[in-house]
């Protein structure tokens, strides 16, 4: 089935139907607990991995959840700083498809995939080693984010959702 206007219509009005109530509790502000790095993948829904509502998540989603473009670190570096969270969770996933591209990529891979390649030489899990690297190079690149840390505001850690059981494994990357 196509996709259409009308569909979107549709099913968005079935969610404002359903969702009333939990809307009106966050119409004035968030308190979210928990901020995730994400891959922009769309069988990757943090608030759905984890069973949240409305209000519970903070998402910032991009192509092999690399943390390195100032857009995602300074949104990151805005719910830390603003939103009180407990955890800052860097989300992988297998069967990554920004991994693959940049496994498969020879020349000219543009910037995020080059990235992505960076962290190949610290894990044969090409998906492990890309987490790694951007786990262990995000309080480097951010100050906000760095202090947080540091003063224990905010506990940074990494996760891969496995595609096929639905389970993420929390690794231990220190």
């Amino acid at each position: 089935m196509k996709l259409s206007i009308d569909n979107l219509k549709d099913s968005n009005k079935k969610f404002a139907e359903i969702n009333t109530e939990e809307l009106k509790k966050h119409v004035s502000g968030q308190d979210p607990k928990l901020v995730v790095l994400s891959c922009a993948d769309s069988r990757v829904v943090p608030e759905f991995i984890f069973d949240k509502k409305i209000g519970e998540v903070f998402v910032v989603r991009v192509a092999g959840n690399v943390a390195f473009d100032p857009s995602v670190i300074t949104s990151l570096e805005y719910a830390v700083g603003h939103l009180n969270p407990d955890i800052l969770l860097l989300l992988g996933h297998t069967k990554c498809g920004a991994v693959k591209a940049a496994e498969e990529c020879k020349e000219d891979c543009g910037e995020l995939l080059a990235e992505i390649k960076k962290g190949f030489n610290l894990n044969s899990n090409h998906v492990l080693g890309n987490l790694k690297r951007q786990f262990e190079l995000l309080p480097s690149r951010s100050k906000v984010i760095s202090k947080a840390i540091a003063d224990k505001k905010i506990k940074l850690v990494a996760g891969i959702y496995n595609l096929e059981t639905g389970i993420v494994d929390f690794l231990d990357f220190d």
